[in-house]
């Protein structure tokens, strides 16, 4: 029989009886999971095992164990449904640990009704702040010591789930990377995969994803496009809230992937020091300086990356190269390219 879920109005089957149940008479089974049993999966979502309905099911589920918001008509998924559980995930399961750790009568959390004007989610994220301010309140007139180790030890288990900061960035670069495309709502139009000899046409998003595993890596970071790169931070930074693990993690990646581009091609480069230096131009800018130096350094012949132990070192040599090219060495004086 087909069921359309009371919570999330999607449509799943079970077996037996050729029947079908709207949306007033049955609900998925993943409802009647205790709060403490939907607690543990945030790790599997933080690792991106779960499809986006499993996501979306999910945070339902954790939404209604709240008992603080009231089903009138079955939520729905648009658009911007799966960035919105992204960025807001986290969030809820934080609300929800402080929700639970409270006995004290004298705190009461607002209620939230999902109706024919709100079933679209898109306020969820003002009813989770409004939890955590009310939280907060308590905590300032009424929490007490035993509260505040409760909490933090509650708190220290779902930091584990989310995020090991023992483990290098490289590790989990991937899961940030997905994380990033859904939170971000990268978008899906074709752009060609610089990444490539031959470069085929791939969605942004996936271009975009790629460029965040790259980042992680130290050398891979210098095979990335500086314009592609800026332009991915800055959508990032318009689109994704600061404040989680998560978007912190992303954001410190992608800048540190910026100043390392930055340094690699403005002469931060050791082996300067073993090459015949000359003084620069008389009269020359700093940048024109620093494009003298970048072509004493250059081999005469373009590198061959099996003539290096390091695709990093291969690198740096095939930037000194092609701006030797591109300038020679009267360009370098004037600041001009011979193209």
């Amino acid at each position: 029989m087909k069921i359309i879920c009371a919570f999330s109005s999607i449509e799943f089957t079970v077996e037996h009886f050729p029947i079908t149940l709207s949306s007033r008479e049955s609900y998925h089974p993943i409802f009647d999971i205790p709060q403490r049993s939907l607690i543990p999966l945030l790790s599997k979502w933080s690792s991106g095992g779960l499809t986006p309905t499993d996501s979306y099911l999910l945070f339902l589920a954790a939404l209604k164990s709240t008992e603080l918001v009231n089903f009138r008509v079955p939520a729905i998924r648009t658009t911007q449904t799966d960035s919105l559980i992204a960025q807001n995930m986290e969030a809820l399961f934080r609300a929800i640990i402080r929700i639970t750790s409270v006995s004290n009568p004298a705190i009461t959390f607002p209620h939230y009704v999902v109706s024919r004007e709100t079933r679209d989610l898109e306020n969820v994220k003002y009813w989770i702040a409004n939890w955590l301010d009310s939280y907060q309140n308590f905590q300032s007139g009424y929490a007490n010591d035993i509260l505040q180790k409760k909490l933090a030890k509650k708190e220290a288990v779902l930091d584990r789930l989310i995020m090991n900061s023992h483990v290098p960035i490289s590790r989990y670069a991937g899961s940030l990377a997905e994380w990033a495309a859904v939170a971000g709502n990268f978008p899906e139009y074709l752009t060609p995969n610089h990444f490539h000899r031959e470069p085929a046409r791939i969605p942004m998003a996936e271009f975009w994803k790629e460029i965040i595993v790259k980042c992680a890596n130290a050398e891979s970071v210098f095979s990335v496009p500086k314009q592609d790169l800026y332009d991915l931070l800055e959508h990032c930074e318009t689109n994704i809230d600061f404040g989680t693990k998560y978007s912190m993690k992303l954001f410190e990646l992608l800048r540190n992937a910026v100043a390392k581009q930055k340094n690699f091609l403005e002469l931060g480069d050791q082996d300067l020091s073993t090459t015949l230096w000359q003084f620069p131009t008389e009269g020359a800018t700093t940048e024109q300086s620093n494009i003298q130096g970048l072509i004493l350094a250059a081999t005469e012949e373009e590198p061959q990356r099996k003539n290096y132990e390091t695709n990093f070192q291969y690198l740096k040599a095939r930037s000194r190269w092609l701006l030797a090219k591109r300038y020679g060495k009267g360009g370098a004086d004037k600041g001009e390219s011979n193209e």
